[in-house]
């Protein structure tokens, strides 16, 4: 006869406990970054276009403004829908554009690095900071008071998260159950992408992944399957923006899937060496362990973007090759 496992009262009540702050806390998080996005995007708008407009000229610069207007307004969504309209209107062109992605998946990491500090203990503070600047209380600061607010949201997201990872922690069943599930790395790449395609936001997956990782719940390896399945989730929204485009738009929207799609194929298959890089890389820097899953983020799109942007006019040449222009019959 086979005994049913099942957990008790206490530790059902601890696994909704766990689910809801998890829920609440990447809200927070997705929140927060959206509000430090949304309002830097605003108040650099007219810098978005002029410098895309003038610094896409050729792949190099093209590379480089990607990293630094989305290292600027902390949304590569935003630069890369930017980016489909520009080409869809015939602005600027698909060569420029597809390097523009490849800088922009650079500048969205620096996110994962900012959560990385230890600093979500002094949230409440930051978001107080921010909340007070924000009302207006000094002129001038009230843009960035509002950064801050996000940031602050952002970090009390992280800290709420964290409160639940240390439950599942603490909770013998639960956390030998997470472990266990947890060494399938492939379930953990699908987890990434699910999760980051469902919140729509990488920093909530990557800030799940570093609380995980850290708190010894998860193996190097499976956080770094999750932040691979993080990187191609995130291109949901640009795909989402390009069905009213046209025929460039579309080009655009599909060199970011696809560009991050062959990136974690091939770090995926050489997933032992790409963790010892890691690791490698962290070490030369001087960090701990704390750094590592925000690293995995960094190096990861570091080396996608050294892959292609050798490469780059035979990748335009396989974009057009699979979107060819439509032929209009008269």
């Amino acid at each position: 006869m086979v005994e049913n496992i099942s957990l008790p009262e206490s530790g059902m009540r601890e696994v909704i406990t766990i689910i809801m702050n998890f829920i609440t806390g990447s809200l927070l998080i997705i929140t927060g970054v959206s509000t430090m996005g949304g309002t830097l995007e605003r108040a650099n708008s007219k810098l978005l276009n002029k410098t895309i407009s003038l610094f896409s000229k050729n792949r190099w610069t093209a590379f480089f403004t990607g990293i630094f207007l989305t290292g600027l307004v902390q949304s590569s969504t935003a630069v890369t829908i930017l980016t489909v309209s520009l080409v869809d209107s015939g602005i600027m062109k698909l060569e420029a554009a597809v390097s523009i992605v490849y800088g922009a998946n650079i500048g969205t990491t620096f996110n994962a690095q900012f959560m990385s500090l230890h600093i979500s203990q002094y949230a409440w503070y930051i978001l107080i900071a921010g909340c007070i600047l924000s009302f207006g209380t000094v002129a001038r600061l009230k843009t960035a008071g509002t950064v801050i607010a996000g940031a602050g949201l952002m970090f009390s997201g992280l800290d709420l998260m964290s409160k639940s990872v240390m439950i599942l922690k603490d909770n013998s069943f639960l956390a030998q159950w997470m472990q266990d599930h947890s060494e399938n790395i492939f379930l953990c790449l699908v987890t990434g992408l699910v999760f980051t395609m469902l919140a729509q936001s990488s920093s909530a997956t990557v800030g799940m992944t570093i609380l995980l990782f850290n708190n010894g719940l998860l193996p190097f390896a499976s956080a770094v399957a999750l932040t691979l399945g993080d990187n191609i989730g995130s291109c949901i929204i640009a795909q989402i923006a390009s069905i009213k485009s046209g025929t460039a738009g579309k080009r655009v929207a599909l060199a970011h899937t696809l560009y991050n799609v062959l990136g974690v194929a091939v770090a995926f298959l050489l997933l032992p060496q790409f963790c010892g890089a890691v690791l490698v890389a962290t070490r030369h820097l001087g960090q701990d362990s704390s750094h590592l899953v925000a690293n995995t983020h960094t190096i990861f799109n570091l080396l996608s973007a050294m892959l292609f942007l050798p490469i780059s006019k035979y990748y335009v040449q396989l974009l057009r090759f699979i979107l060819p222009d439509k032929i209009i019959e008269r």
